[in-house]
């Protein structure tokens, strides 16, 4: 019993996401709102899933993956609208989604990939909190519109402020990618 929930948390938020995508068509004050309250909820089952599998020991491979398409799906659709919303340069979202699908490649190719990824979790987390910052930015700048009905953030310097975090964001995810792929070019050698 216990080691469904935290899993369960964690498919919550594909179903999030995509109501993410649906509450965002149109910025309004209700709207807004939604979204805002569908990220936070996110935000908690995110923090929930992985306390609740340590707490209980039902930590497990299932549970690491489905955690980790959770918070892609929500990062995706977060994305996708500001993309939509705020036309940013679609190559910025190109190079995250295919670092994703990259990662995934490396993890079907890789036996040990998840034992040695553990090494690198600094890594991933400060990209995933660099992303996270990022992605926070566009929805204070949502509700700057909302509330005061003028795109008071639309500045060099909040968009310099952004576009340096997306690039840092997009550094460190493929310094990590380059790392795990030099794992399986270390298997090979080994094998050959």
């Amino acid at each position: 019993m216990h080691a469904k929930i935290p899993h369960a948390l964690s498919v919550s938020r594909i179903v999030l996401a995509a109501l993410i995508i649906l509450a965002s068509v149109h910025l309004t004050l209700p709207t807004y709102v939604a979204t805002l309250c569908f990220v936070l909820i996110a935000m908690v089952t995110d923090a929930l899933d992985g306390f609740l599998a340590r707490r209980w020991g039902t930590t497990s491979d299932l549970g690491y993956v489905l955690d980790t398409m959770g918070d892609r799906a929500v990062h995706l659709a977060l994305v996708l609208v500001f993309l939509v919303r705020y036309s940013f340069h679609p190559i910025f979202v190109w190079l995250l989604i295919f670092r994703d699908v990259a990662i995934y490649a490396v993890r079907v190719m890789s036996k040990d990939w998840l034992r040695r990824s553990k090494d690198m979790r600094p890594i991933f987390l400060f990209h995933t909190t660099c992303l996270r910052i990022w992605l926070m930015l566009f929805i204070l700048r949502d509700g700057v519109r909302v509330f005061t009905r003028a795109d008071q953030l639309n500045t060099i310097l909040f968009e310099s402020v952004q576009t340096a975090l997306l690039v840092v964001t997009i550094v460190v995810a493929y310094y990590g990618l380059i790392r795990s792929f030099s794992w399986l070019i270390d298997r090979e050698h080994e094998s050959l």
